[in-house]
């Protein structure tokens, strides 16, 4: 369980890691919006047979009454157009930076958002551990190191990625209060309708 765990980790950083790439270069025939746009149809249109296969095997649902149903419906369609709603704009704002300024640095500047998420939490109550704060401070300084091959000086572009690394933060919050209440995967495919 830990190294198929490990693994999946794995691919998801190499996915995510080569996607500023593929982002930049995809912007070389395409818009950022139509890039933003493109992404998210094949990401819904790959998670409906995900849904379908899974509503097949899943375990059997308890019985729920109507009402229970059409509450849990509504927390579904309201999660995902939250979610979806934040995202879009956190994705088109990626894909403008990537406009003015460097793959490597809009990757860093994204991934800002390890550090603003536990300082938003703060604000609403939840506290991290000495472990979680070395934690990010190592991530950082690890992604410093494999994205910035110039100098650190800051233009436009970099503040649209800061911009960018608050609004995916928004996005990370959003789904960490939707995702307990519903089904996640579902509510990925409403995101990325959305």
């Amino acid at each position: 369980m830990k190294l198929r765990n490990s693994l999946l980790l794995l691919i998801t950083a190499t996915i995510w890691g080569t996607a500023f790439v593929a982002q930049s270069v995809g912007m070389d025939y395409v818009g950022p919006m139509t890039y933003v746009c493109a992404r998210s149809v094949i990401g819904m249109i790959v998670l409906l047979p995900v849904i379908a296969v899974l509503n097949r095997v899943g375990p059997p649902r308890a019985a729920e009454t109507p009402e229970e149903r059409r509450k849990g419906r509504k927390t579904l369609v309201i999660g995902g157009v939250c979610c979806g709603a934040v995202l879009c704009i956190a994705s088109c704002t990626q894909q403008l930076t990537l406009l003015h300024t460097t793959v490597g640095k809009a990757g860093f500047m994204t991934a800002c958002y390890i550090l603003v998420v536990p300082l938003i939490g703060l604000l609403f109550g939840r506290r991290c551990g000495l472990k979680h704060w070395c934690s990010v401070a190592i991530a950082l300084a690890g992604l410093y190191f494999l994205c910035m091959t110039g100098g650190f000086g800051f233009a436009r572009g970099d503040l649209i990625a800061l911009l960018g690394a608050l609004l995916f933060s928004g996005h990370i919050l959003v789904i960490d209060y939707f995702s307990p209440k519903t089904d996640g995967v579902k509510m990925s495919c409403i995101q990325f309708f959305v």
